[in-house]
């Protein structure tokens, strides 16, 4: 739910009310209905504003993001978190790490239907 992901996204942006309001210029009142749930239809430019200020995009909110994946496991929703939490160097070091475990091939996944990963 869209609401869900609003809320995931603001406690990642470690942002308050009041810096949200400040920096999309939508009043705290409308921001704590719109956060609450009691805001039932949202206008789509409140929510583009509110959502770009915390550093992330109308996707975001989509229950469909993550290369197709309707539903993310608690571990790559962790991971996600994580990783959004860190700074543009930081982000660039955990890719790179991720990106040599996968070379290792020692923590690859194994292929589907019993088909061996071809090794490049």
């Amino acid at each position: 739910m869209w609401l869900d992901n609003l809320n995931r996204i603001k406690k990642c942006s470690s942002m308050t009310i009041e810096q949200i309001s400040d920096a999309s210029g939508v009043p705290k009142g409308t921001l704590n209905k719109l956060f609450s749930g009691q805001t039932k239809d949202p206008q789509l430019s409140t929510i583009s504003a509110v959502v770009h200020c915390m550093g992330y995009t109308l996707d975001d909110l989509s229950d469909n993001t993550g290369n197709g994946k309707k539903d993310l496991t608690p571990i790559q929703v962790s991971l996600l978190d994580a990783f959004d939490q860190l700074n543009e160097e930081g982000q660039t070091k955990a890719l790179e790490y991720v990106e040599d475990l996968v070379l290792t091939g020692r923590y690859k996944k194994a292929a589907a239907h019993g088909v061996a990963a071809k090794e490049a």
